[in-house]
């Protein structure tokens, strides 16, 4: 391969500036505006001239004696294009039935995208392969024949892979496969947006690589790039404000947000037209420095410009399953608060991931204003994805917790209610550690030292605090064991209650009086649990010995019944009421018993009931019930007068006795 000509040479060199004072300026060096002013002046300058260096450029491309005829370049390069073209079209006829049987075959969204992209791609090197075709059979002798080539290639290439792109995300023509929550018209506009400011910005790139192949540099090829750059800008910022309240009901109407209420949604245009002035300004600051790999560095930014609001759209679906049926408005406030904090997140990413591309890294900053810009970056990164991190945890929490709760009767369930929130606990502690020692890290400390000091740190308090460690790892194994869960009402010696509040280190009883019983793990030596799968529940009563059990019996059968049909405790029963018969003889009274079987916590309620109930129908049968005591039967009406008369005068010396003592203590 020959060597480049010097003009050629010239615009794919960077600018050397020269940034010392003339010989008739004082010593010192230039302003960067200096700089600038008399590189746009040089620009300026040559626009007088630029038809006739076009007009060189084609008839002596790079130096050479060889001329380039316009019209036979025209032809050429359609010809190229039409195969190209003809080979996708063709390619892609000849796989629609294959993407047909693919969409039809895969029922996830997904993976029917991936594949239809993977046939996209397929028909993109058919193009390639058609237009290189057409390039062997016009077998082009002239020495820029490859360079136009690859700058042709380029530009055309780069329009249909982002075309696959945005298909894949957006599908404006399938919405079953439409990775991104829009409907039919976001879609489109999407598409149409991303695929003409593409295609301007690959034309420009492209007719740049197509004059500097020709041998069109330096000041001329700025003169014509510089303000050809600016058309898909203007294209994109007409399209920002035209489009700014479509995007913004499609950012926040898979979550229910009110755009009026997000001022992050309110003033997203105008942060994208700062956006993309400032990459413009950039653009144009590198073009007239005529730094290498200005054009590909602005198709990427314009690219990365487009993809902050499709990965905001994207992380909207599982943002939105998170946050689905918040219809409070505590529930609406906090999805309003995660997507400003994910808005800010996505646009901090894109801002520095193009300053990136344009050759500036926050982390090789220098100065004091470097060191600031760092620590406000790296600092504001971890509060915000931790701050997100934080609420997407704790509403998976939550809504695992509220599922658990609903399904009380679920022993799984239950134990999830128990533990999910001391898994929140910890996990905010965790949480709040990682982000402390990364901050900490990214502000420049060594955290080494602090993690190996915390250590020993640890061991000092936990040799000092062994009965809350003790309390905790006692903790620890309650629930493993699955001993009680939320809400269980159990007996702990001579305390018992519901189990109302469980932390790390204690269990909080609520009375049925009202009190709260505080009890350290540690100090559980046993635990009684009323609430565990079923309760047997036994009655005594003390009747007569002389009372007809078959009665009793039939007694106990027929409120059985009645329990069991009432439509309150009837579905609580597991086994109904059921009489034991006699279960002892004492002295005055038998006792006979009476059982039943329900389920946990419904016990006590069907107890007081059944209580009620047979006392009532023994009163109503003429059995009584013998209470304890010493009871004396007196037949004769005369022993009965002379007895009462005896304990009379008993109790009343009783009484006078009683009076005297205390008349002497006194």
């Amino acid at each position: 391969m020959s060597a480049p000509s010097p003009v050629l040479a010239q615009a794919q060199a960077p600018l050397q500036v020269d940034t010392t004072a003339a010989p008739d300026q004082p010593a010192g060096r230039r302003t960067a505006l200096e700089v600038y002013a008399d590189r746009l002046e040089a620009v300026a300058a040559t626009y007088p001239r630029l038809p006739v260096i076009v007009m060189n450029a084609f008839e002596r491309p790079n130096g050479r004696d060889v001329p380039v005829d316009p019209w036979r370049l025209l032809t050429g390069l359609t010809a190229l294009i039409a195969a190209g073209t003809a080979a996708l079209l063709a390619t892609n006829r000849a796989l629609a039935r294959t993407r047909e049987r693919v969409e039809a075959a895969h029922a996830a969204p997904v993976i029917a995208a991936v594949l239809r992209l993977g046939l996209g791609l397929v028909g993109v090197a058919a193009y390639v392969v058609g237009a290189l075709i057409a390039y062997a059979a016009l077998h082009p002798r002239h020495p820029a024949a490859p360079a136009i080539l690859l700058a042709v290639l380029q530009a055309s290439v780069t329009v249909l892979l982002v075309d696959r792109l945005v298909r894949f995300l957006c599908a404006p023509d399938q919405p079953a496969l439409r990775l991104l929550p829009l409907d039919d018209t976001g879609a489109r506009a999407l598409h149409r947006t991303a695929m003409v400011t593409v295609a301007l910005a690959a034309g420009v790139l492209g007719l740049v690589d197509l004059l500097m192949a020709l041998g069109v540099g330096g000041d001329a090829i700025v003169a014509i790039g510089l303000p050809a750059s600016t058309i898909p800008f203007i294209y994109l910022l007409h399209r920002v404000w035209r489009g700014r309240n479509a995007v913004a009901m499609a950012l926040a109407g898979p979550l229910s947000i009110d755009p009026a209420a997000s001022p992050a949604l309110g003033l997203w245009p105008v942060a994208a037209t700062v956006y993309l002035i400032g990459l413009w300004l950039v653009v144009a600051a590198s073009a007239v420095r005529l730094e290498p790999g200005t054009g590909p560095r602005m198709l990427v930014s314009l690219l990365a410009a487009l993809a902050v609001p499709a990965v905001a759209l994207i992380v909207q679906r599982p943002l939105a399953r998170f946050y689905r049926g918040e219809e409070t408005e505590a529930g609406k406030a906090t999805v309003t608060r995660v997507m400003r904090a994910v808005w800010t997140a996505l646009f901090l990413v894109g801002l520095f991931a193009t300053a990136a591309i344009w050759g500036f890294r926050v982390e090789k900053a220098t100065g004091i204003g470097g060191i600031l810009l760092r620590l406000a970056v790296n600092v504001s990164v971890v509060l915000l994805l931790g701050y997100v991190a934080w609420t997407l945890v704790v509403r998976a929490i939550d809504r695992a917790l509220e599922g658990a709760r609903q399904d009380s009767h679920n022993s799984r369930a239950q134990r999830m209610a128990t533990l999910l929130p001391l898994l929140r606990k910890f996990l905010q502690i965790v949480l709040i550690s990682v982000i402390a020692m990364i901050m900490l890290s990214s502000v420049g400390i060594e955290i080494g030292p602090l993690l190996a000091g915390a250590g020993v740190v640890g061991i000092a308090i936990g040799l000092g605090a062994q009965s809350t460690i003790a309390d905790i790892l006692a903790g620890v194994f309650y629930l493993l064991e699955d001993a009680f869960h939320m809400g269980d009402y159990v007996e702990v010696g001579q305390l018992r209650g519901t189990v109302e509040g469980i932390s790390l280190r204690s269990l909080k009883l609520r009375h049925h009086r009202g009190a709260v019983h505080t009890l350290p793990f540690g100090q559980i030596k046993a635990l009684t649990n009323y609430s565990r799968d079923w309760a047997l529940m036994r009655l005594e009563f003390r009747v007569p010995p002389d009372t007809d059990m078959a009665l009793v019996k039939k007694i106990v059968k027929t409120i059985g019944k009645e329990l069991a049909d009432d439509p309150e405790m009837g579905p609580s029963f597991i086994e109904g009421l059921k009489s034991q018969g006699v279960r002892r003889v004492e002295d005055d009274a038998v006792i006979i018993g009476v059982k039943f079987t329900a389920k946990p916590d419904e016990q006590f309620v069907i107890r007081r009931e059944a209580y009620h109930r047979l006392i009532r129908a023994f009163r109503e049968n003429g059995i009584s019930l013998v209470g304890r005591g010493v009871v004396v039967h007196v037949d004769d009406p005369a022993a009965r007068s002379q007895a009462i008369g005896f304990a009379a005068a008993q109790a009343l010396e009783g009484a006078m006795g009683g009076a005297k003592g205390n008349g002497g203590a006194d």
